[in-house]
């Protein structure tokens, strides 16, 4: 399943604002929405908790998921994310 549109961007199934919430609320929103969504899905998640640049990559490395992209910018980092 090919997620991006003809500027090679990736296109998200859903996505999750986590702006404002802090450890570990990110990890814990991020697998709610995660476990809701179907397999080959990408979830865009949009953090700035400092702690989620690296608790993120780290949370879908250990659940086997896909980091397809991480974007920083003003102050908050994007990810985006393949459900195994």
């Amino acid at each position: 399943m090919n997620k991006e549109n003809d500027k090679n961007k990736i296109i998200p199934d859903e996505d999750l604002d986590c702006t404002g919430l802090y450890c570990p609320t990110p990890i814990f929103e991020t697998r709610k929405k995660i476990d809701s969504m179907q397999s080959g899905s990408v979830l865009k998640i949009i953090a700035d908790d400092p702690a989620a640049e690296a608790d993120i990559p780290s949370w879908a490395k250990a659940t086997g998921n896909e980091i397809l992209s991480m974007i920083k910018e003003n102050g908050k980092v994007i990810f985006f994310i393949r459900k195994k």
